[in-house]
């Protein structure tokens, strides 16, 4: 029994010390854990990651989810039985992409893993990994664009390569029976979806504090974090603008099948002259809605409200949705004008575990959906972004996406492959009055004049003002080396197609193999906007 428990990655199974934690924000390393929370049988909480670890030892076959480490001493280090245990990160992969000026491709990175079970209610853990990188032309294209690595950091361009770094740590308390805080720098996410329009892990890591209450069938969350503007900024931290973020979500198990879920969200800037509050203490209050405080002061904050249901099908399948909105207006949904103030987003989805009773596969289906101008904020340093990427869908705002993904796990071996196709508009011109909404880090209110000269105010819709179509499949095949680390072989298939009314058409068909460490979750679904 200890030797299984010990070879699960993460769990901690030692009498002596029951670990606190979460696991990596990672499908790939969580995604056998959500199949067990998604049984019919079982009632978790798991629209909130990343998991705590508590609240996986409870879940059945949960000690033996994942297989041995398949070089042995990675696996001693890595023991989460351990006080101290910890592990390599490293990435070494090379391949070529076919059709770009220089083909040859490849990522390369160096970090490492640790964590401490300081006591059995206190544990610390951080990781980091720097990364040098020549990236097919989509990719190359949005760092250039955007100055950042996808979820990676910032884009250090040298000799037609790109350098970045990430870093993350946590101290996590269990503070008596119900709570749970946790103070770090890193991501979450919120959603059952392989996307999510309420917070995703797209975006590179941030300052947090995430206070977690369990009690009865509920979970509250409560997030605050410090996030930053990096546009203008040429890298420079100390031009970076500072924004501030307060998120509450509320997760009700209404019973083992249904669960409904409730959020808000408020970002403010700590550098308007009208309003030098700093971290606004307003927003601290753990019960209350943020839209009508934010009303009560008067303010020009971004706020978003949102709502989800769950229902598990069958022994091991779920069908999932999620609403999300910025301003709303029912007279003008009615009327289907086009308001550029009806923001609003939608997903979804359904997933199944075991699927047709091949024991390890898992399918999925999912549309999402956002309006023109969702997320984003008359200004534009308000925008629902962190450090050049939204939080929430990689696409912004101003998007139809359809997703399926299909992935068969057995042993050490690991098969994923995710399909997308999507559309979207794409504005023409960055000058004064180009904005139709499909770009979060522009103003709302730089929109193209109307026949009376002002701003024009209705008619903006999906696609406009250039339709594009984006095409892409993402193929991989990995036999996990250490699964505590995320360490695999992989082999990878990227297939994509861009069309556009504006441009010519691009297509990137790049094909990569080597070592790859999964411990943070990759994000290779970028457009320009």
């Amino acid at each position: 029994m200890i030797r299984n428990a010990c070879a699960a990655a993460f769990l901690i199974s030692a009498p002596a010390f029951a670990q606190q934690g979460c696991l990596p924000l990672s499908r790939t390393m969580d995604g056998p854990y959500t199949a067990l929370m998604h049984r019919s049988d079982v009632a978790a909480h798991s629209t909130i990651r990343p998991y705590l670890r508590e609240d996986l030892r409870s879940l059945p076959g949960a000690d033996t989810i994942l297989p041995p480490a398949w070089v042995k001493w990675l696996g001693r280090a890595a023991d989460p039985a351990k006080r101290w245990h910890g592990g390599p990160l490293a990435d070494a992969m090379a391949g070529a992409s076919s059709g770009e000026k220089a083909p040859l491709k490849h990522r390369t990175g160096i970090g490492g893993w640790l964590e401490w079970n300081a006591t059995p209610r206190l544990t610390l853990g951080a990781d980091v990994q720097g990364w040098t990188e020549a990236l097919p032309n989509y990719l190359d294209r949005y760092a250039y664009v955007a100055e950042v690595a996808p979820g990676g950091g910032y884009a250090h361009f040298t000799n037609d390569q790109v350098q970045h770094y990430d870093w993350n740590a946590h101290a996590d308390y269990k503070a008596g029976e119900y709570f749970h805080l946790t103070l770090g720098k890193g991501r979450n996410s919120i959603g059952e979806g392989y996307r999510s329009m309420f917070l995703s892990d797209e975006a590179y890591s941030y300052p947090y504090l995430r206070i977690t209450t369990t009690a009865w069938h509920i979970r509250y969350m409560n997030l605050f974090a410090m996030m930053d503007n990096i546009r203008g900024a040429h890298g420079n931290p100390g031009n970076f603008g500072r924004k501030f973020t307060s998120m509450h979500y509320l997760s009700w198990n209404i019973s083992k099948r249904v669960n409904a879920g409730f959020f808000e969200a408020i970002v403010w800037q700590d550098n308007d002259p009208k309003y030098p509050r700093g971290f606004d203490i307003s927003y601290v209050n753990p019960v209350i809605f943020m839209r009508p405080v934010e009303y009560g002061l008067g303010s020009p904050d971004n706020a978003l409200m949102g709502a989800a249901l769950n229902v598990k099908v069958g022994k091991q399948a779920q069908l999932y949705s999620q609403v999300i909105l910025d301003e709303f207006l029912l007279g003008h949904v009615r009327a289907g004008d086009g308001w550029y103030g009806n923001k609003q987003g939608l997903q979804v989805g359904a997933v199944a575990h075991h699927a047709f009773h091949v024991k390890g596969l898992q399918l999925r289906a999912e549309v999402n959906y956002a309006r023109p101008f969702m997320y984003a904020h008359y200004d534009s340093r308000q925008n629902y972004a962190h450090h050049g990427q939204p939080l929430a869908h990689p696409y912004g705002s101003g998007f139809l996406e359809g997703l399926v993904q299909g992935e068969w796990r057995k042993g050490s071996w690991l098969v994923s492959n995710v399909f997308s196709y999507a559309i979207m508009g794409q504005d023409t011109t960055l000058g004064p009055g180009g904005s139709y909404g499909n770009n979060l880090f522009r103003s709302d209110s730089d929109r193209p004049a109307g026949e009376n000269g002002r701003v024009r105010d209705f008619g903006y819709r999906l696609g406009d003002p250039s339709e594009a179509r984006v095409v892409q499949n993402e193929f991989r095949i990995g036999h996990w080396l250490a699964p505590q680390s995320g360490l695999m072989l992989e082999l990878a298939w990227t297939l994509r197609s861009e069309t556009s009314g504006h441009a010519p058409d691009r297509v990137t068909n790049y094909l990569r193999i080597g070592l790859s460490a999964n411990l943070h979750q990759r994000h290779p679904f970028q457009a320009v906007r």
